[in-house]
């Protein structure tokens, strides 16, 4: 029972963990594009002296409801430049097979969605998107995205600040602490 308990608490310090190391290396965000929900040209550049919180998402997965939470951050932290953005993947489990059209119709009329939602994308394996590619060569293979709803916090000057599990809520207390220390 003893053993059962010890790895039962260590197991819930993993899943509600940061991954917090500081990383060094800047994203170049003048040339990291996107494509957007509407197949248009979304340059991170446009966000000039923001923070930025990427997210890759999907519409079918056990953490769908945090859609609810980074509408909430947005509106409680956009006048303050917090800039969310989503990446829907189909990357785990074919938890988010629909179109981009389907998928915005989905994220604006169950969540509201007001941040920009990007195209479809892959986040692992080959031919990710270069953001994800970026991950990786800079921190490794163990910092992208393990399930759908990782979070990555991105200060004023491209620095990854940190990659977040999605098993941590996106209005939980840490998190929050996180996101307003980047944002003094």
């Amino acid at each position: 029972m003893l053993n059962f308990i010890k790895f039962l608490s260590l197991l819930l310090i993993f899943i509600f963990s940061f991954n917090q190391a500081s990383f060094s290396k800047n994203l170049s965000i003048d040339k990291m594009i996107f494509k957007d929900i509407d197949g248009k040209d979304f340059i991170l550049s446009n966000l000039p002296g923001k923070v930025i919180l990427v997210v890759n998402t999907a519409s079918n997965c056990m953490f769908t409801s945090q859609y609810k939470e980074l509408q909430e951050l947005t509106t409680k932290y956009s006048s303050k430049e917090l800039s969310i953005i989503a990446i829907p993947s189909n990357d785990f489990l074919n938890q988010e097979p629909g179109s981009n059209e389907e998928i915005k119709d989905f994220c604006e009329s169950r969540y509201g969605i007001t941040f920009p939602i990007m195209s479809k994308q892959k986040v692992i394996g080959n031919n990710k998107h270069s953001f994800y590619t970026w991950v990786e060569d800079n921190y490794g293979s163990k910092e992208l995205p393990g399930w759908n709803f990782h979070k990555y916090l991105i200060n004023r000057n491209g620095e990854l600040l940190h990659s977040i599990s999605a098993h941590v809520s996106p209005t939980s207390i840490k998190f929050i602490s996180n996101i307003e220390a980047s944002l003094k």
